[in-house]
């Protein structure tokens, strides 16, 4: 049976990831070895510990997700069957080009490393916030979002769209949503992903993406700019430099993707995207892998 793979994205992290895993896999505990030697810091602390405080934070919950979806690829490989094409939530796509073999586990991990860095100055300078938004159209949010200064960020649904910008911009929105007895929940994060706010963290990323060896695919991956699959290293490139501060197309990735499969399988630290497939296309197949207990 062929599957489509996707990856779950910042916010998927969760205190004690990867302790059962790094302590019952030798392929596990060599990657944790081959992070800790790139990075010159030891990241296993940061994910085993119960301080989620300090795992939440963009400069570490960024490293720690790609680190554990890649392991729990590497676990799941030989299990999964044939793979037909691949995408991830945002952060989730960088997981996703190591899955089709776009890059080294090494390169990935610089590219991750240099964009968490990149993000954290942007999210420390220009202070933000995000919102999702229930029962709304998207064009009727974004003339909205114009009037306030903020930003669609995430179109995970026909009925979810998340908002992005200045912590005042998108407080207006809310507040303007609620008169139309429009929902709105804030998100705890740390920064406005996929805004303007995170513009100046393309420059960091570019050096590196443009400097790092990519290797043609062996299977698409449907990108979250546009939604479209790309196979040429170039367009991956270009896609992951400007997905930074534009939105992430999940509801029209996840059509995309059924093309290719009606079976999708989910890693990352938690089950998020699962669910939200469902939403867009009940008649979808999925299973998720997101702890050891998912393993054994």
């Amino acid at each position: 049976m062929s599957h489509v793979l996707i990856f779950t994205g910042q916010g998927s992290h969760r205190p004690g990831m990867g302790y059962n895993l790094y302590n019952e896999f030798p392929k596990v505990k060599s990657k944790f070895d081959d992070a800790e030697s790139i990075l010159g810091f030891d990241i296993k602390e940061i994910m085993f510990s119960d301080n989620e405080e300090l795992l939440r934070k963009t400069k570490y919950a960024q490293i720690a997700i790609y680190l554990y979806s890649v392991c729990l690829f590497d676990i799941l490989s030989p299990k999964i069957g044939e793979i037909k094409a691949v995408a991830g939530h945002s952060l989730g796509e960088f997981s996703a080009l190591y899955s089709n073999k776009t890059y080294s586990f090494e390169t990935g991990l610089r590219v991750v490393h240099a964009r968490s860095k990149a993000m954290n100055i942007c999210e420390e300078k220009y202070p933000g916030a995000m919102t999702a938004v229930i029962g709304i159209e998207k064009e009727k949010l974004d003339q909205i979002c114009k009037l306030y200064s903020s930003q669609i960020a995430n179109i995970n649904s026909a009925n979810q769209i998340v908002i992005s910008g200045t912590t005042e911009s998108v407080k207006k929105t809310s507040e303007y949503l609620t008169t139309l007895k429009i929902k709105s929940i804030p998100l705890k994060v740390s920064g406005a992903f996929h805004s303007n706010l995170m513009s100046e963290a393309k420059d960091s990323l570019k050096k590196i993406i443009n400097d790092s060896k990519f290797s043609k695919p062996y299977v698409p991956i449907i990108s979250n700019i546009d939604a479209q699959a790309k196979v040429e290293i170039d367009d991956i490139k270009y896609a992951l430099i400007h997905q930074v501060d534009s939105p992430v197309l999940w509801y029209d990735s996840i059509f995309s993707l059924k093309s290719f499969s009606n079976s999708f399988i989910e890693l990352g630290p938690k089950s998020v995207l699962s669910a939200m497939v469902k939403k867009i296309d009940n008649s979808l197949q999925t299973i998720h892998y997101n702890s050891y207990n998912d393993l054994i």
